[in-house]
């Protein structure tokens, strides 16, 4: 299990033990007999359309299954996305977090460079102080990302959680019923995160550089800037992989409205001069 997962359980955990679940699953049981009772008056002004009567029922009673059930149905949710994102990780990276075991031979590489930077920052000179400070700052950017993600997601699927029950009950509701539709988009947006950060491990594992020892190996990164010293290797890497890092949310946000290569079509097409017509 990765660590923005076990982060993300122990939210829910703390979140159970409250009493914000409890609460909020009434409110939305409020909202779904309020919303029913307006369509069965509908159904009466109407003419007493039993069609329409007998749908709205189905949808509430289902709808009401689900708040009584929806911790479970939530959790289910996912684990089932969490076990998808380890199935790609076991297959690929033997199950490995590569972007946790980065940031520690990161750690470990700035007590062999860093010290050493800092004293060309110390001593002084353009080229030293140039170098000295892009290897602290691309250092530190890495597990600032690390971390921000890891917050991030739980701070999002935390707010999914607790407001989950009130927005799921306006989804039959006339003309509040998008909100609730918004809601489950935004539902699979967030399990995807996991995913994409599984998928973006694999790559890294499958081109060879997953650890630092193998970008100092091949003296490159992704074939570009052979040459430089370890520490900038290193730093360029880092800022790399926190860029990738930093990118999934929009990614998953692309993938599930199905933005990704209508954006890509769009940068293309607006690139290409246009061929006049003669």
């Amino acid at each position: 299990m990765f660590y923005y997962q076990q982060f993300f359980r122990t939210a829910l955990d703390g979140i159970d033990r409250s009493n914000i679940m409890s609460i909020t699953v009434e409110i939305g049981q409020v909202i779904l007999l309020i919303s029913f009772l307006v369509a069965v008056y509908e159904s009466f002004i109407r003419g007493g359309d039993v069609r329409m009567l007998g749908i709205a029922a189905v949808k509430y009673v289902a709808l009401g299954l689900v708040l009584l059930a929806y911790a479970s149905a939530f959790r289910d949710v996912n684990t089932s996305f969490n076990a998808f994102a380890d199935f790609i990780a076991n297959n690929t990276t033997s199950g490995v977090d590569i972007f946790s075991v980065w940031m520690s031979d990161l750690a470990n590489a700035f007590n062999t460079f860093g010290f050493e930077k800092l004293f060309e920052l110390i001593a002084g000179g353009v080229a030293g102080l140039i170098g000295a400070v892009f290897v602290i700052l691309s250092y530190a950017i890495y597990p600032l990302t690390y971390a921000a993600f890891c917050f991030f997601y739980s701070l999002y699927g935390a707010i999914l959680y607790v407001l989950g029950p009130v927005i799921i009950s306006l989804l039959p509701a006339f003309g509040v019923g998008p909100i609730a539709r918004v809601y489950i988009t935004n539902v699979l947006t967030f399990h995807f995160w996991g995913v994409i950060y599984s998928i973006l491990g694999a790559l890294i594992t499958a081109v060879n550089l997953s650890t630092v020892q193998q970008v100092l190996n091949s003296g490159s990164f992704i074939n570009g800037f052979v040459g430089l010293e370890q520490s900038l290797l290193l730093g360029i890497a880092s800022v790399f992989y926190a860029l990738s890092i930093a990118v999934i949310p929009f990614l998953a946000a692309r993938i599930i409205r199905g933005e990704t290569f209508g954006t890509i079509a769009h940068m293309v097409l607006n690139r290409i001069p246009m061929i006049p017509r003669g």
